[in-house]
């Protein structure tokens, strides 16, 4: 059987969290104020996809905390 059929299909959210991630690297944003502030030793584009995801669902999670308290 292949890789991709072995692989979990992403929820429509996990794409779209993956597709802002790559725009947003794309555009050269960091989730820094400057990417001088990254504490990573070596940065590259896989790098800063997997940390602008999971900036991006943290800051979803807390988000919704945040409604389901109100």
């Amino acid at each position: 059987m292949s890789d991709t059929g072995k692989r979990k299909k992403d929820t429509p959210e996990a794409r779209a969290v993956k597709i802002a991630a790559k725009i947003m690297q794309a555009a050269g944003l960091c989730r820094y104020e400057s990417p001088t502030q990254c504490r990573r030793l070596y940065v590259d584009e896989k790098t800063c996809d997997k940390c602008i995801e999971t900036w991006l669902l943290t800051k979803a999670k807390k988000e919704l905390e945040k409604e389901d308290s109100e």
